[in-house]
């Protein structure tokens, strides 16, 4: 028996409810928890005036809130896009779930208690918290990887839907493996552990200067260096960006045939996927989001025409195929 089908054109909310519930329970249920301790850290922010490492005290756990919360009904609307391996999707929904919460629960942890979540060897204490966290985003790629190769096993109705939603696991996969470059201490810390024999702190979202200068607004950012949450960010969202692509391309009118518009989602991919490579390549040259170099600017420019002409040239392929198909007829 097939997945239940979202049924109410009405209220499709309500279908899609109904369908996470029964595909992906734990996972849809977290969302609406996410959504609470969302609200909660903004609560926060309102009222606890603490910084640490130069942002508020309740903005990381806001983040991660909100992108728990994303990625929660993303893995539970991929599971549920699935008809086989019942129990093995199943059960990657009550891990995803767990690691999950246990993550986000320490990151809670530590802004209550007004220190950082991440990187932090100050004390034991802090060190297997930091240990701890490592391990359960170690298990949610794993997971991750788990609902990949069940997504490639997965026959589509649409080719080029299933392939948005395999290649955005692909490039979310990336993205999310990329947030283990944050965790290798840098040249300034190593220094200071070889001079004190104490490492304090591990690794840092800044590259070029240590974790805590100025911000961009709402996502902290480092506004005067490079700061590799950025990549890290674009590549984890592949997986919601790829198939909102795929769904408005499928909506176009008059709609591309199935083969164009899988010609279109493999272009977007590889799109994205090099535009995700040069936001890591700006930060690891020490470069700010908001203040690139001419070289940055150029890279981003051939990035632009290259994707363009490759839309108008299956654009174009496509309207030679139609134009074809209609001189035969």
């Amino acid at each position: 028996m097939d997945r239940p089908a979202i049924a109410n054109r009405e209220r499709p909310w309500r279908g899609a409810l109904s369908l996470g519930l029964a595909a992906a329970p734990a996972l849809t249920l977290l969302g609406f928890i996410m959504a609470a301790d969302l609200a909660l850290c903004f609560l926060g922010l309102v009222v606890d005036r603490r910084v640490i490492t130069g942002a508020p005290a309740w903005l990381k756990p806001a983040k991660f809130a909100l992108s728990v919360l994303i990625a929660s009904w993303s893995f539970a609307f991929c599971i549920a896009s699935t008809r086989s391996w019942r129990i093995f999707t199943r059960a990657l929904d009550v891990g995803l779930t767990v690691a999950f919460v246990l993550e986000i629960a320490l990151i809670d942890m530590q802004a209550a208690r007004g220190t950082t979540s991440h990187f932090n060897l100050s004390t034991r204490f802090d060190a297997i918290v930091f240990a701890v966290m490592g391990i359960s985003i170690a298990c949610v790629w794993l997971a991750m990887l788990a609902l990949t190769i069940v997504l490639f096993r997965q026959r589509f109705a649409s080719s080029a839907w299933g392939w948005s939603l395999r290649l955005g696991m692909v490039i979310a996969l990336i993205g999310t493996g990329s947030g283990a470059l944050m965790t290798m201490p840098n040249s300034r810390q190593l220094a200071e552990a070889h001079t004190t024999g104490r490492l304090p702190i591990g690794g840092a979202h800044t590259v070029g200067a240590p974790d805590g200068g100025p911000g961009l607004p709402v996502t902290g950012w480092s506004a005067d260096h490079g700061d590799l949450r950025v990549a890290h960010f674009v590549g984890m969202h592949g997986l919601q960006v790829l198939p909102l692509l795929a769904w408005w391309i499928g909506r176009r009118r008059p709609a591309p045939d199935e083969r164009a518009q899988r010609n279109l989602v493999f272009a977007m991919a590889a799109s994205y996927l090099a535009f995700f490579g040069l936001i890591l390549w700006q930060a690891f040259r020490g470069q700010s989001l908001a203040q690139p170099d001419s070289v940055s600017l150029e890279s981003l420019a051939v990035w632009v025409l290259l994707t363009a002409v490759t839309v108008l040239a299956l654009g174009r392929k496509r309207s030679y195929l139609l134009n074809d198909k209609k001189g035969i007829a």
